[in-house]
């Protein structure tokens, strides 16, 4: 197998965002050349992305960065609007994923209608993107049904080693919270700068100080999986990692009964697939 590359992608980008943050993290990013994705919310509704105080010159900054070929975009769902939904089927389900979410489960025209709203803002601020992230990695198949509607050509996550493609969706696999060591295959670093204190930041300063092989989404979404040998990698990877998944569940339920801890090492938050 090649040797891994990696891409990192920046969550829930609005204009109440911590912006000192924001700068420390793509100010390191820029210098070892990362093209990271920024997942632009386009009506932010979520109070909890209220960080700070709104930044009138928002979009103006997103489209010169966009436009120097610093970054890529992404719409980051519509208004980030989460919402309780116990019992739902989402896909993926298997990996632990909390049942919030501002699409999966509702109708095909419920979410078109929503992320062609979205669509059109990012449209008027001459940011539109064929590029997609869902908030908390929540989808389903009326997702990428409506998705493809609206002209969007990819969609950042999915556990996998390689992009791969579902209802005409090219995904981009989204595997870690934060920089740690792939064997091989297409790694995604998701970030949320709200949250990115000394201590994270110095992390991803010394990951890229290893002089990993880096890419962007850019170049990864127009690369899906369709040799045999990927897909068939991408398949074992998604039985391994739900295991490794399972694992680490069981062991956080041992640990709340008092029981003797298990081996680390699993990723902190859990993930969605489309697989």
């Amino acid at each position: 197998m090649l040797k891994a590359q990696y891409l990192f992608r920046l969550d829930d980008i609005t204009p109440t965002m911590h912006w000192g943050r924001f700068w420390g993290l793509l100010s390191v990013l820029l210098k070892s050349r990362v093209r990271p994705l920024l997942g632009l919310v386009p009506d932010n509704q979520d109070p909890a992305l209220d960080v700070a105080d709104e930044r009138p010159d928002f979009w103006t900054v997103m489209r010169q960065l966009h436009s120097e070929g610093l970054v890529d975009i992404a719409q980051h769902g519509y208004q980030h609007t989460l919402r309780s939904r116990p019992g739902l089927q989402v896909i993926g389900r298997r990996f632990g994923i909390k049942e919030m979410s501002e699409f999966a489960g509702d109708s095909y025209a419920s979410q078109l209608s929503r992320l062609d709203a979205g669509q059109r803002v990012l449209e008027s601020e001459q940011l539109a993107t064929p590029f997609f992230m869902a908030p908390n990695h929540s989808f389903d198949l009326n997702t990428l049904r409506a998705l493809k509607t609206c002209g969007f050509s990819a969609l950042s996550d999915g556990i996998a080693l390689f992009p791969f493609e579902r209802a005409g969706i090219t995904l981009g696999p989204q595997q870690l919270w934060r920089p740690l060591w792939m064997p091989c295959g297409v790694a995604t670093i998701c970030l949320h700068t709200n949250e990115m204190g000394p201590h994270e930041v110095g992390a991803v300063r010394a990951f890229l100080r290893t002089r990993p092989k880096l890419t962007c989404f850019a170049e990864q979404a127009r690369r899906p999986a369709s040799t045999i040998l990927r897909r068939a990698t991408n398949a074992s990877f998604t039985v391994a990692y739900a295991s490794a998944r399972s694992a680490k569940l069981a062991a956080n339920s041992l640990r709340a009964a008092g029981q003797p801890r298990l081996p680390r090492g699993l990723p902190e938050r859990s993930q969605q697939s489309c697989i």
